[in-house]
């Protein structure tokens, strides 16, 4: 067994293990495994959630988790393919090249090492796994999670109408899959204002003691769930974090005995904050401190979870930007163009239903007259061409709208394609984010409870809190 592990010590990462203990050797393994349009408009009905950016599967990443091997390769070959931490699988092509014919995952490879086979002269396709399903790129995310489902392959992949190889589709991919067919209904979306409020603090960690081993916490950190352990001391409360990537740094670095103690490798740079600490102050803090973990405590100062850097990127996704505003709707149009871009290049490309649209927003424009506004700019489809879109919004005056509504033009003046298959979405897209512009003109912690245009063309604003808003609507 030893000499197993040695070898694959060796092959990997470049350096030898003279004694390794089998159960420190498996728990380390199964943390190398493991580091391995959105519909939110609001309306007055209960709405539906449901991504409409994705539709089929070709729209996923499916380049990012696997290697491809040739078939005469071996073990130690599938074992260097394996090294790097974003692979979790190595794709086998048939004899001469010719097409996929098989799977070894890191979990099956682990194994035959475990028991015994030579990684030097053991063949790949001695021990690979062959149910191979294969799916065109243009099947519906629906109908590719009910095939899936029902055959159980090793592995699927995905081919073009040329049946030429576009990727493979992972554990994580199918699980993205599912998730954007997830539907949710609620009454509104209050967005969160505390950190508490905002994500879940219990779920990414476990405690141990300072005086534990490297060990113990290396068989925590083995189960998928579990990113972090907080070091606890007898009387100090927690003291330290350690992470996966960080125990695997230190078993790189030689340290392999079971008596390693944690608290000679733990990281002490420690924030603590209370649960009920603004967003934007919780976020503006973690910035400037820059700490090894964030501990957060409840009024009491009784410790209540810890706050991940998965956690910290989901508070960062609740708060909107910084529009400058003075009244007029300048800034409006780069915050559209950001918005529809996502920080990418433009022109961006948008699906829907199998349907493709390229949506011109170095084009677009903003135009004002009185109390309506007018978005422009241009799109273009296989069937239509370029065309202009023009989207139309009367926010109302002081005496006729008093709420959190506008009317909108439901023509977008455009081809009959492009209005009948993206009028609706586009028109729905473009207001939830002109109503961002407009609550950003308000308060921090607060949005726009009301607002309209005045007499002078300038937007005028009631703030309120986020739960006192009514639900908006287009009419």
């Amino acid at each position: 067994m030893s000499q197993i592990l040695q070898h694959w010590f060796i092959l990997c990462h470049g350096w030898k293990v003279d004694r390794l203990d089998k159960v420190f050797f498996m728990n380390l393994c199964q943390l190398i495994l493991k580091i391995q349009l959105n519909k939110v408009f609001e309306f007055h009905e209960v709405w539906k959630y449901v991504d409409c950016m994705v539709s089929t599967i070709g729209e996923l990443n499916l380049r990012d988790e696997y290697a491809i091997l040739e078939y005469n390769a071996v073990l130690a070959d599938a074992a260097k393919a394996l090294s790097p931490v974003q692979y979790s699988a190595v794709l086998v092509r048939g004899k001469k090249g010719r097409g996929i014919v098989g799977i070894l995952k890191m979990q099956i490879l682990l194994h035959h090492l475990a028991e015994g086979a030579d990684p030097v002269s053991t063949p790949v396709t001695s021990v690979m796994q062959t149910e191979v399903l294969r799916l065109r790129s243009n099947t519906p995310l629906d109908k590719a999670i009910e095939i899936i489902q029902e055959r159980q392959p090793h592995a699927v992949l995905v081919i073009n109408d040329q049946d030429t190889f576009e990727g493979y589709i992972s554990a994580a991919d199918f699980r993205e899959m599912k998730s954007k067919m997830l539907i949710s209904t609620q009454k509104e979306n209050i967005a969160p204002e505390t950190i508490g409020e905002a994500v879940d603090l219990r779920d990414e960690f476990r405690i141990v003691s300072v005086n534990d081993t490297l060990d113990s916490a290396s068989l925590l950190l083995r189960r998928p769930s579990v990113q972090f352990v907080l070091a606890q001391g007898s009387k100090k409360g927690i003291e330290g974090v350690l992470s996966v990537q960080h125990v695997l740094r230190i078993i790189a670095g030689g340290k392999l005995g079971r008596k390693e103690k944690i608290k000679k490798h733990m990281k002490t740079n420690l924030l603590r904050l209370r649960e009920d600490t603004p967003l934007d102050i919780a976020l503006d803090t973690i910035r400037e401190r820059k700490p090894d973990g964030v501990i957060v405590l409840d009024q009491n100062n009784m410790f209540v979870g810890f706050l991940s850097p998965t956690d910290f990127r989901e508070l960062s996704g609740h708060i909107v930007e910084e529009i400058e505003h003075d009244g007029t709707f300048t800034s409006l149009g780069p915050h559209l163009i950001r918005r529809y871009t996502n920080g990418q290049e433009s022109p961006v490309v948008w699906t829907h239903l199998g349907s493709e649209i390229i949506v011109h927003t170095n084009e677009l424009i903003v135009k004002q007259d009185g109390e309506v506004i007018y978005i422009e700019f241009p799109v273009e489809t296989d069937q239509s061409g370029k065309q202009p879109v023009t989207i139309e919004f009367d926010l109302g005056n002081s005496e006729s709208n008093a709420n959190r509504s506008a009317a909108v033009q439901r023509n977008l003046e455009t081809h009959e394609i492009i209005q009948e298959v993206w009028g609706k979405l586009v028109i729905e897209k473009t207001w939830e984010h002109v109503l961002e512009w407009i609550d950003a003109s308000t308060p921090r912690r607060t949005v726009a409870g009301e607002f309209s245009v005045n007499q002078r063309g300038l937007l005028v604003t009631k703030p309120t809190s986020p739960a006192q808003k009514e639900v908006n609507a287009v009419v």
